[in-house]
């Protein structure tokens, strides 16, 4: 356990005096279950609020849902407020099993709330209330090198049919834009066009839209096939070996990846050198007049419902995700719009980049982020994995793999208690 303790400072004599030993009385204490990475935020939010001490504890993200379970059958040691990685966790702690989450939506104003960047919360918006405030965006964009598009003489993408007419060109040449087995990208890749992939249906709690069967489905899987067939999408995921050799030695002169992927995939593990690294928009289909674009990560933070200090939970939460001088030096992008634009100065100023823009590209991507980008107690990229994946890396394609995910889908939305559409 990481205790965060400040003492309650004395304004000096006699009333200062009693001013402080006032400040002690009414000092409380919070139990706080935290990743590593936002440990140095916690500890600034304890440094600068004295009427409030934190109990940090660190706990690895993969056992946060079965630890809180046990701590609510327990009725002990139960969290006030949590750090959730996962933005499935949100759903899997608001059920009758496992009831865990305040409703932050009358106690975060509006006014804050309308300062997240466009469907920033919707991860934290379970039938129809706001059960956390997210800490980072992670939606996609195009990254890209830019001096191997401009040595191959091609022109960028900026829509699905020409990233799969440059993928006819390159992929016999030996280049890959992406990999057709990582379940996460696959997810994109499906959901761009408005495919009902397990979409929670607006004012029916409880409800999915499962329909794999439309051209809006169609449409991208039979993509994502033809540029498996000439090489153009690698049947191997991101992270394995195969693919990290090919992004290391200049084949992957354009990929589609989350905000997060530049300092943190490509930079230190396909070990791109300065100057090579660019974004661009997300992609769009000719039909569509916007981009629609997943996410892939993002997390939230959340508090318990029967918390005996509702306000410094609530409090401690609007601050983990909101206060600019806090979520400057953060992670990733964050979530909140004004703190996002101090974060970004970082960015700008980067020469790892090869161009200057490369944080205001995923400002201006966020726009597109899409709504259903949201959380579930059904973990749809596995299902795609235990699918979809298989289906490619055995010879398969994804469009003759649909009919399967629909029914897993369908499956596990009902175990877990969704009705569906």
């Amino acid at each position: 356990m990481l205790c965060l303790r400040t003492a309650a400072l004395a304004g000096g004599l006699g009333l200062g005096l009693m001013a402080g030993a006032a400040m002690a009385q009414d000092a409380v204490t919070l139990n706080v279950w935290s990743d590593t990475p936002r440990l140095t935020m916690f500890d600034l939010y304890d440094k600068t609020h004295d009427n409030v001490t934190l109990n940090v504890t660190t706990v690895a993200p993969a056992d946060l849902i079965a630890k809180i379970q046990l701590a609510l059958q327990a009725k002990s040691e139960i969290p006030d407020v949590i750090f959730m990685s996962d933005i499935g966790y949100t759903a899997q702690l608001s059920t009758r099993r496992s009831n865990y989450l305040m409703d932050l939506t009358d106690k975060v104003p509006q006014a804050l709330q309308d300062e997240f960047y466009p469907n920033g919360n919707s991860p934290c918006h379970v039938n129809g209330k706001l059960l956390c405030l997210r800490n980072d965006l992670a939606h996609d964009i195009v990254w890209y090198d830019k001096p191997l598009m401009e040595q191959l003489g091609k022109t960028l993408p900026t829509t699905w049919e020409e990233f799969q007419k440059l993928g006819e060109e390159l992929g016999p040449q030996g280049y890959v834009l992406g990999s057709a087995t990582e379940s996460g990208l696959l997810q994109a890749f499906l959901v761009s066009d408005g495919c009902d992939l397990a979409m929670p249906v607006e004012g029916k709690e409880d409800t999915l839209k499962i329909d794999l069967t439309t051209d809006k489905c169609l449409k991208p899987a039979r993509l994502i096939d033809a540029m498996v067939a000439n090489g153009s999408l690698s049947k191997s995921g991101v992270f394995e070996p195969d693919f990290v050799n090919l992004a290391k030695g200049g084949k992957v002169p354009l990929m589609v990846g989350p905000t997060w992927f530049g300092e943190y995939v490509i930079k230190p593990t396909y070990e791109w050198a300065p100057g090579k690294l660019a974004d661009a928009l997300p992609l769009k289909w000719d039909d569509q007049t916007q981009p629609l674009t997943w996410s892939w990560g993002g997390g939230t933070y959340g508090g318990w419902k029967d918390t005996p200090h509702p306000a410094e939970v609530v409090d401690l939460i609007q601050w983990m995700a909101t206060d600019v001088a806090n979520q400057t030096n953060a992670v990733t992008l964050p979530a909140h719009q004004p703190s996002s634009l101090a974060w970004g100065a970082r960015l700008k100023a980067d020469a790892y980049y090869a161009t200057p823009d490369v944080f205001d590209v995923q400002v201006a991507a966020a726009a597109y982020s899409h709504p259903g980008y949201t959380s579930l107690r059904i973990i749809v990229a596995d299902a795609i994995a235990k699918i979809v994946t298989q289906s490619v890396a055995t010879g398969g394609t994804v469009e003759a793999a649909l009919p399967a995910l629909q029914t897993e889908l369908v499956n596990l939305a009902k175990l877990n208690g969704y009705q569906v559409e």
